[in-house]
């Protein structure tokens, strides 16, 4: 990460629980290896001006000079918080937001870095409300480290339970939950393992679930939405059947069908669903077109139109383009196209 010299009074807060320990190599405080323990972190991420939306610059290391004209940078860092200051400052923040808080957890492949600067430019883009709140799970950054990745999420469920409380006990009325890849199986294991243990304070206190690009197997979907009972509404769930990243999961698993390119609506049509598929937006690999394409990013943000994909529209007056909507049984399936219709 790149720190500015000087503190930003413009940078964005963003509130850290990560599982992630310190790397003993380079000295980073966040690295791959696993912490047993929360631990709890401010960011304060200046945006830099010169930056097209949907575009990140991340930082290099080795030398190379950082521009904080056209690279997201650290203005304050605040690392290994006590709980208390912790929960004070998020209480603070809190009450300037009206209770609202967006939870972000990271997918998989992505250093600390990357999951940070990632969360700073969904607040840029899409002017998200409330406070912002990042899950920092331990992946191993690299493309090879699936396997780690997938036990990682296991090790870490503990860890964004307790942020979440951590969260509740600071005074969020409203939390959104905004989940990716592998992120996503992660956050759907939380909210089962809360519901088997009647934990109705969380439930009480969600705003939504995002769930972009589900690294989910279909049925094990099915078998986590079963436990939950009644998902949190609205359950947003981000589809591609370009993304290349999830074939190659399924091709690593021997499963076929992720929850994140399933294309039969029948197959999650008794659960209370928003699927909204966006292939026509593909941008690079395809596994994160929500925050990497500009123009679906601008048609989403205008006129508020993803306050009604988020909301669940199923009456067909989404304004979204030429969108085409499905409805079948509880499940609503809205498949974006471009305005122009190219």
């Amino acid at each position: 990460m790149a720190y500015l010299d000087h503190p930003d009074p413009q940078a964005r807060a963003i509130f850290v629980g990560s599982t992630r320990a310190p790397d003993p190599v380079t000295g980073q405080p966040f690295g791959f290896e696993r912490s047993p323990e929360l631990r709890l972190a401010r960011f304060d991420v200046a945006t830099p001006p010169d930056r097209q939306t949907a575009q990140i610059d991340y930082p290099t290391t080795g030398g190379t000079p950082t521009d904080p004209k056209t690279q997201f940078m650290i203005s304050q860092a605040q690392i290994d918080l006590p709980r208390a200051q912790f929960q004070s400052e998020l209480r603070t923040a809190l009450r300037q937001n009206k209770g609202e808080a967006v939870v972000f957890v990271h997918g998989f492949n992505n250093s600390f870095a990357e999951g940070l600067y990632r969360m700073a430019q969904m607040g840029e883009d899409f002017d998200l409300p409330g406070v912002m709140v990042h899950y920092a799970w331990p992946s191993r950054a690299n493309v090879l480290g699936y396997a780690y990745d997938r036990d990682s999420v296991l090790f870490a469920r503990d860890g964004l339970a307790e942020l979440l409380g951590d969260l509740r006990t600071a005074g969020a009325r409203r939390i959104m939950l905004v989940a990716h890849s592998l992120g996503t199986e992660l956050t759907m294991e939380v909210l089962r393992q809360e519901a088997i243990a009647h934990e109705q304070g969380l439930f009480s206190s969600l705003g939504g679930v995002i769930l972009i690009s589900p690294d989910i197997a279909v049925d094990v979907f099915q078998t986590q939405a079963d436990a939950i009972g009644t998902l949190p509404q609205p359950f947003v769930i981000f589809t591609s059947q370009k993304d290349r990243a999830l074939q190659l999961s399924a091709r690593l698993t021997g499963q076929s069908d992720r929850l994140g390119n399933l294309e039969d609506l029948n197959r999650i049509a008794r659960y209370k669903v928003t699927m909204v598929n966006v292939s026509a937006f593909n941008t690079g690999d395809g596994h994160f077109n929500v925050v990497t394409s500009p123009e679906l990013i601008r048609l989403l943000d205008s006129t508020g139109q993803i306050a009604k994909v988020l909301e669940g529209d199923q009456r067909g007056r989404t304004g979204l383009g030429q969108a085409v909507i499905l409805t079948v049984e509880n499940a609503t399936q809205i498949v974006l196209a471009p305005i122009s219709g190219g």
